[in-house]
């Protein structure tokens, strides 16, 4: 097949399904190897308004398709001066996708200050395994592979297993990762140190690798700590699917820093989630770094009761019948269930208001507040199965496979 043949292959794809993303990025890359490099970058830019590519991505798509842009259109501008070739460019972008718009916007950011804390401890009330609804498995694997090496350091070392690399905790959004990344930090009654990807990313030339830096150095001083980045696929994106090597020094940093090198991480739990571990580099999951990733599927129906109960609390409530409400909510995830729940105490404060009294919480309310919703997790779970089936080398997403032919998944397609 021919790459002109490819492009109208997957935009007659991308027409039959518009929000898949997957489909747009392998457009985008395709675009990029046909020569359109403003097409592609227009597919780029798409991808980063949906929220599935994060800036950094986004400026080295666009430095590409500038340069890719000059070397098309050499031939077109062989009698012009340089400055004549890059201010068309730029025009026929901003005319385009308002790239340079962009740009400005991100020139006018100031440098972060390089004393302001890139991590910060977590002083909220230390929470546990007890506190996370379910998911008894994922609590296991983190056991077995974070919190025992830690506490037992001795017993494993004589097995010839130590505490090191980092765990990749991976799923749908809204299904408790970053609380089950503060319950790890307090099963080990350590310190949680909270990696804000806000305070990483930054447009000037090689700040945010010197703050990935300045956040495992933190780390180190107040050793030992749980480390934990989220959105782990914002700062270690695939550098293969880029033609540009403008990502490639934060990857890098990051590596180093898991690597150890010319320092000790000795004492540093180093914790990680993204909803799309498709997206992180490949050299961020060998052995050694984020090499053991640990599925966190939606809650199961006793997990689901779990995280109802714990969201309804002490609120005004009757007789509720919390087991029906997670029967009939599969593949609701906690941030779902919440909603539920929130939903529901709204609908009691309008009778409380309307009667002039305080009134119960009642199933009929959950039930209510039920109607009409779907569970966030579909567009991710619709995502996996194509991993799943097309891009699983090594049985990665073994788990999620497992869970994707499970009762709940199959009752919900019915």
């Amino acid at each position: 097949m021919s790459i002109d043949e490819r492009v109208e292959g997957l935009r007659r794809a991308l027409e039959l399904s518009p929000a898949n993303q997957e489909l747009r990025l392998l457009l985008a890359a395709a675009l990029t190897e046909a020569g359109e490099a403003i097409a592609a970058l227009g597919e780029y830019e798409l991808l980063f308004a949906a929220g599935a590519l994060p800036a950094t991505a986004l400026l080295d798509a666009g430095r590409a398709a500038i340069a890719a842009g000059r070397q098309d259109r050499a031939h077109a501008f062989a009698e012009a001066a340089p400055e004549q070739v890059a201010a068309q460019l730029r025009r026929e972008i901003d005319a385009t996708l308002g790239l340079e718009g962009m740009l400005e916007v991100v020139r006018e950011r100031e440098p972060l200050d390089e004393d302001e804390p890139a991590v910060r401890l977590d002083r909220r009330p230390r929470v546990t395994f007890a506190e996370v609804g379910g998911l008894d498995d994922v609590k296991q694997a983190i056991r077995r592979t974070i919190i025992l090496p830690f506490r037992e350091p001795e017993l494993y070392e004589r097995y010839g297993r130590r505490a090191g690399g980092g765990a990749l905790l991976f799923g749908p959004p809204g299904c408790g990762k970053t609380l089950l990344a503060r319950a790890t930090a307090g099963e080990c009654s350590l310190p949680f140190s909270n990696v804000r990807i806000e305070e990483i990313l930054d447009p000037f030339f090689g700040m945010s690798e010197r703050r990935l830096h300045l956040a495992f150095a933190q780390a180190r001083e107040v050793a030992p700590c749980v480390l934990f980045v989220d959105e782990l696929d914002a700062i270690a994106f695939q550098r293969r699917r880029f033609n540009s090597n403008v990502g490639r020094p934060l990857v890098d940093q990051f590596l180093q820093e898991l690597d150890a090198i010319g320092s000790d991480n000795e004492g540093v739990l180093v914790l990680a989630a993204t909803n799309a571990p498709w997206d992180v580099d490949d050299a961020m999951k060998r052995p050694g770094r984020f090499d053991r990733l640990i599925f966190v599927p939606p809650p199961d129906p006793a997990a689901r009761e779990r995280i109802l109960r714990l969201h309804v609390g002490d609120r005004p409530a009757g007789d509720l019948d919390l087991a029906r409400i997670a029967e009939s909510t599969p593949l609701f995830g906690g941030a779902d269930l919440r909603a539920v729940v929130e939903r529901a105490v709204d609908l009691v404060i309008d009778k409380a208001l309307e009667h002039g009294q305080e009134q119960p919480l009642e199933t009929r309310d959950l039930e209510t507040a039920l109607e009409g919703m779907r569970p966030s997790t579909l567009e991710w779970l619709t995502t996996a199965k194509n991993y799943v089936e097309f891009a699983n080398d090594g049985g990665l997403y073994d788990e999620v496979q497992t869970f994707l032919h499970s009762p709940e998944v199959r009752a919900w397609k019915e």
